[in-house]
C-alpha cells in the first residue's frame, strides 16, 4: 500500500506540492489527472525517490521512507518501477542491454542467462520480440516506449509508476500502451499510479481517478464515479480536454 500525508515540496518560492493526501491499495490502478505543468510528475519523483519532499509523510507497506536509514529505504525503493514520459532509454546502448539495465543493477544473483532469459521475456510481452541487437535511434516513439516498459516488466517491481505514458503517441500506439499497462499489472500483480492528461487512458487502465488541482489532490474515486462527477473543477478539466461525456459513459 502507498500512504502520502501532507506532502509539500517547493522549488524556491514556486510551491508545487502542498499538504497532498494519496492512498493507493495493493493492487489498485489510481489515475492522477491534470494539466500540463501542475506537478503530477513532481508528486512521482518523490514518491520513487528521486527528489525528496520539504515535509510530509510516504508510506509503502506501513513503512516511512522520508525517515528509514538509506540502506532500508533503498531496500524498498527497489521493489519500485517507473515509466518516463520521455523513455530515458540509453542512446549508447542496445534495446536488450537497456532493458537489462536495472537486472544488472539490482539483482546481482542472476547470471547472464537468467537476465537474457527475462529480457526476451518482457520484449515479447510488448510485442518487440527479436529487437535486441537494435539501437534506441531505431525504434519509432511507441517502440521506445515499449521497449522501456519492457525495462521495468523484466524488474518485476510491486510498485509502478507511469508518467504521461501516452504523450505524443498517436492513438492506434496509446492504446497499444493502455492495453500493455493493463497486462502489465495482472502479470506482476502490480500497484500502479498513472499521471496523465488523456482521458481515454485515464478511463481504460484506471480503477480510481483523481484530480491534481490548486497543489492538491481532489475527487477521488471510482472512475465511473469520477466521470459523472459534475463539480466544477472536474467539469473544467474536461472541458479544457475536449471531453466528450457520452464517448466514455456510453461502454
Amino acid at each position: 500500500m502507498i500512504v502520502v500525508k501532507n506532502l509539500n515540496k517547493s522549488y524556491g518560492s514556486n510551491q508545487v506540492l502542498n499538504n497532498l493526501n494519496l492512498e493507493v491499495k495493493d493492487g489498485q490502478t489510481v489515475v492522477i489527472l491534470g494539466r500540463s505543468g501542475v506537478g503530477k510528475s513532481v508528486l512521482l519523483r518523490q514518491i520513487i525517490g528521486i527528489e525528496t519532499p520539504d515535509s510530509g509523510v510516504i508510506e509503502i507497506n506501513n513503512q516511512n521512507l522520508l525517515t528509514l536509514p538509506r540502506r532500508e529505504k533503498h531496500t524498498i525503493t527497489k521493489q519500485m518501477g517507473m515509466l518516463f514520459q520521455g523513455s530515458a532509454l540509453f542512446d549508447s546502448m542496445t534495446v536488450g542491454d537497456n532493458v537489462a539495465f536495472y537486472l544488472r543493477q539490482h539483482e546481482k544473483n542472476l547470471s547472464e542467462e537468467d537476465i537474457r532469459h527475462r529480457v526476451q521475456e518482457a520484449l515479447e510481452m510488448v510485442g518487440l520480440s527479436g529487437t535486441e541487437e537494435k539501437m534506441p535511434s531505431d525504434l519509432s516513439g511507441g517502440m521506445r516506449k515499449r521497449a522501456a516498459l519492457a525495462r521495468v516488466i523484466a524488474y518485476r517491481p510491486k510498485i509502478i509508476l507511469y508518467d504521461e505514458p501516452t504523450t505524443g503517441l498517436d492513438p492506434i500506439t496509446s492504446m497499444q500502451i493502455n492495453n500493455l499497462i493493463i497486462a502489465t499489472k495482472k502479470q506482476l500483480q502490480a500497484t500502479s499510479i498513472v499521471v496523465t492528461h488523456d482521458l481515454k487512458s485515464a478511463w481504460t487502465v484506471g480503477d480510481y481517478l483523481t484530480l491534481h488541482y490548486n497543489k492538491a489532490l481532489a475527487h477521488f474515486a471510482p472512475k465511473e464515479e469520477f466521470f459523472k462527477n459534475k463539480d466544477p473543477q472536474i467539469q473544467g478539466f474536461f472541458e479544457n480536454a475536449a471531453f466528450s461525456e457520452s464517448m466514455f459513459l456510453s461502454h
